[in-house]
């Protein structure tokens, strides 16, 4: 047994040290792949990607395809323009497919008479790159995510709001829609039944949108927010007038339209807090009043635009479906002689601190759902220069969506177009005063939407439901898409409207074409 054991162990030892010689398996050589890019959806080749697996890199020819040498299981990764990266791994044999995203949507966005719409916004919700479509209704966005929605934007018109989705070939059809609504000052939120019955009087006629004033000359923020400018000023009040998080739901869910009116350049509160920002009293050293006693912030001082920016862009972050200026001006009243702006107070520097203030605002809201619009005198089209307060057509209308004239004929001057008392003509002055308008707006994508009067005025009576008409009647005339109504303590004249108009909505559209999906042409980007 002792001799077996022997014998056995040492076959074992032979074995072993005929194994140690036995050759190493040889090692993994690089191979040539052939590595096509398709797009993902479409299925097409994509010609121009950039391959690189390692240092190594390539170029896909107009198949898509292109032969690299790489290692099996090493990673290759293509780029291509308008698409996201993608990767691969060498397979240990046969070719290597890469499917790339496509991150460019185009399409044709047309109106809801099948015209094509120039100039609309698209944009990425919550990005700052937007493009324009083309005289033909054309629009090319890049760098679009997976995920999210793509905002469609033009005055005149319902918002789109549209998911990504798979789908990058998309034509957008945009109703029409214009606003015509009631004015909403805080008594009506204040006074018992006071919200109930313009709700009512809306549901009941053709008034199918709110103004809600937000701000007005004393400066204090009627919503809710943490917004830091506005804290930093004490401008929100203890106890906000509403919670736009709870209010502005309810509003859209009855179908209106909603309008935030901000009072601008008329702020006691700012003015008090940072009278760097205000005008200042030369003799007193402190900010200037008027002969009301309110406080004007200054347009030269750095600051007074970005904080009207910055309360525009919360409001919109709010749920606001626009955002409306008031007082964008230089005071018009009070003793000059003590008055002591940054700059010197003349028409030359005027314009330009208007056109920034405008600016700024514009760039703020740019990519935000809610429109721009701003309240100017007519006085600016009539007179051939700014009488004083620095607003001329020139430095608004390009940087609004929304222009907002208040063609109240009681406040128009005597002997304006001819007419010795312009109240009792309400429709020929507005007539008139809305063909200058149109011909300073020619070439420019923003909408004339008039605030009318439902008031007297000094010694002229209570305007009557058969002189709003005549308003309306020289609005529709002229082009003008809708109206607001003022009447300071929102009493309106209910005879003067019409009945609810069926088939209308301003709620966002939410879905692109459903013909657009199943285009031929859905495969072949311009």
């Amino acid at each position: 047994m002792k001799r077996l054991a022997a014998t056995l162990l040492g076959t074992v030892v032979l074995v072993s040290a005929c194994g140690s010689v036995l050759p190493k398996p040889a090692p993994v050589q690089p191979r040539e792949v052939r590595v096509q890019a398709i797009d993902r959806d479409t299925q097409q080749p994509v010609p121009g990607a950039q391959l690189s697996v390692g240092s190594v890199g390539a170029l896909t020819a107009t198949n898509g395809t292109a032969t690299v040498t790489a290692l099996p299981g090493a990673r290759v990764t293509a780029r291509a323009d308008g698409f996201d990266p993608g990767n691969g791994q060498v397979p240990a044999n046969g070719d290597l497919t890469i499917t790339l995203r496509s991150n460019v949507v185009y399409g044709t966005i047309r109106g809801d008479g099948g015209e094509p719409l120039p100039g609309v916004r698209v944009f990425v919700d919550g990005s700052a790159t937007l493009v324009r479509s083309d005289a033909l209704g054309r629009y090319r966005l890049a760098g679009v995510p997976e995920r999210g929605n793509l905002i469609y934007k033009l005055p005149g018109h319902r918002l789109g709001v549209i998911p990504i989705g798979r789908q990058m070939h998309k034509d957008v059809t945009l109703p029409a829609f214009q606003a015509r609504a009631l004015y909403a000052p805080s008594a009506v939120f204040e006074g018992a039944g006071r919200l109930g019955a313009e709700l009512a009087l809306i549901d009941r006629t053709e008034a199918n949108a709110m103004v809600i004033d937000v701000k007005e000359t004393d400066g204090n923020l009627y919503w809710s927010t943490d917004l830091p400018a506005a804290k930093a000023v004490a401008a929100v009040m203890h106890h906000p007038l509403f919670e736009l998080q709870q209010l502005l739901p309810k509003l859209k869910a009855r179908g209106i339209y909603t309008i935030a009116r901000m009072v601008v350049l008329k702020d006691n509160t700012l003015g008090t807090a940072r009278p760097d920002l205000a005008v200042m009293n030369s003799v007193t050293g402190k900010p200037w009043r008027d002969f009301g006693g309110g406080i004007w912030l200054d347009p030269f001082n750095p600051g007074v635009a970005e904080y009207i920016a910055a309360l525009a862009g919360d409001l919109a972050d709010k749920g606001f479906d626009e955002v409306q200026l008031d007082y964008v001006r230089f005071y018009s009243d009070g003793d000059f002689s003590t008055s002591d702006t940054n700059l010197p107070n003349t028409e030359s520097f005027r314009l330009p601190a208007i056109r920034r203030l405008f600016r700024v605002v514009s760039d703020e809201l740019q990519t935000k759902r809610a429109f721009f619009g701003a309240d100017v005198f007519p006085i600016s089209f009539i007179a051939s220069d700014d009488q004083g307060i620095g607003q001329r057509p020139e430095v608004i209308m390009p940087y609004v969506d929304y222009f907002d004239p208040l063609v109240y004929p009681s406040h128009y001057y005597a002997g304006s177009f001819g007419w010795d008392v312009p109240n009792n003509h309400p429709y020929a002055v507005i007539n008139s005063t809305l063909k200058l308008m149109n011909a300073e707006r020619v070439g420019l994508p923003l909408v004339i939407r008039p605030w009318i009067q439902d008031f007297g005025y000094g010694d002229f009576p209570p305007y009557t439901a058969a002189q709003v008409q005549a308003e309306m009647q020289a609005l529709r005339d002229n082009g003008a898409q809708g109206w607001m109504i003022w009447n300071a303590g929102a009493r309106f004249t209910a005879a003067a409207l019409g009945a609810p108009r069926k088939g209308e909505a301003a709620a966002p559209v939410t879905s692109a074409d459903a013909a657009s999906a199943a285009s031929p042409s859905a495969t072949t980007a311009p």
